[in-house]
């Protein structure tokens, strides 16, 4: 009887079909984003980072003049300089500028500095410390800020008298940390989705031996986000964008995918092959951009999002050569 039983295995296992419903239409594709997607791992690891900061901002106390208790408050954590732009509604972008136009003031020409050069000045300078404090607490009052920077830009840089009491209470304190890790959530859900994508692909792996890779694909002359089975061997080239905001940027990555596949169209007509470019989109951010949206849709031969991404493993079975199933053969792929 076992016998029999895994003999009636082998042969639904060897006789398995895939169906693989035609590419969506835009309309179809749309009614299945995800325009804010929740993911619980990256909330949870989120909500630690809100109370670990919470805890810090709250444990805070220094005594001293203005500038002397900023200074200190800036150098006792590389979060709270953040912490403190938020309060002041100052994106970290900008704050960057203003710092700029302040070194030329001072005759320093040299590269803008970056928010990691910043956090280690502040760490291991105490005279940069108290100089931001300054700048801060001054605004428009300071004599080479108001020299060269916009008096619109400063506006936004004074910092209130209270700043101290406003951080005492925890209801104001988690609105301000939250609104300073904004930044840092978006960059950890493009990569969360990236995971998502990537531990579909290794369940794949695991299950047919197809691999698959990350990097520069002579064939588009760019970095593919998921190249299946190789970079050297492009079948499957997966291109992802999740965004919950929108960007100019939207359109030059459209432009460029679009580009990418009439790449992969004229080296399938000239060599009679079959390699297959996939979009991955989703997110609120190209709802919004529709035009953009639309240009991504048409320029791929499938497109997919969070909620389809089980069409993955009847493209990658029905694109990839058979040499490349290691572990189980080849299904056949219907539709």
């Amino acid at each position: 009887m076992d016998y029999t039983y895994s003999i009636a295995l082998l042969f639904v296992d060897f006789n398995m079909t895939l169906y693989l419903p035609q590419k969506p239409s835009l309309e179809e594709f749309i009614q299945t984003f995800t325009p804010l997607a929740i993911i619980e791992q990256l909330e949870d690891e989120m909500q630690e980072r809100v109370n670990s900061i919470t805890s810090a901002l709250l444990g805070f106390s220094s005594h001293g003049t203005p500038v002397e208790n900023l200074a200190h408050f800036l150098k006792a954590d590389r979060d709270f300089l953040g912490v403190i732009l938020a309060l002041t509604n100052l994106s970290q972008e900008k704050f960057l500028r203003i710092l700029s136009a302040e070194r030329f003031g001072r005759q320093d020409f040299g590269n803008e500095w970056g928010i990691h050069q910043v956090h280690r000045k502040l760490a291991q300078q105490e005279n940069f410390a108290e100089r931001i404090a300054t700048m801060l607490l001054e605004g428009s009052d300071n004599p080479i800020l108001a020299e060269h920077v916009a008096h619109f830009y400063l506006a936004q840089l004074n910092l209130q008298d209270d700043w101290e009491i406003l951080l005492r209470s925890p209801q104001i304190v988690e609105r301000v940390v939250r609104r300073k890790l904004e930044g840092e959530y978006n960059d950890k859900k493009g990569e969360a989705v990236e995971n998502i994508i990537k531990e579909k692909l290794d369940d794949i792996e695991a299950k047919y031996g197809v691999t698959h890779e990350k990097g520069q694909v002579q064939l588009v002359s760019k970095e593919v986000d998921h190249v299946i089975p190789s970079r050297n061997e492009p079948y499957v080239m997966i291109m992802t964008s999740y965004m919950e905001t929108t960007s100019s940027m939207q359109t030059t990555r459209a432009n460029e995918q679009s580009s990418m596949y009439q790449s992969i169209i004229s080296d399938n007509i000239r060599y009679g092959t079959k390699r297959v470019l996939v979009n991955f989109v989703d997110g609120a951010g190209w709802l919004a951009r529709r035009s953009d949206l639309r240009k991504l849709h048409a320029g791929c031969d499938d497109v997919i999002n969070l909620k389809t991404l089980d069409r993955l493993e009847a493209i990658i079975c029905k694109y990839v050569p058979e040499k490349y199933f290691t572990i189980k053969p080849r299904p056949q792929v219907e539709g």
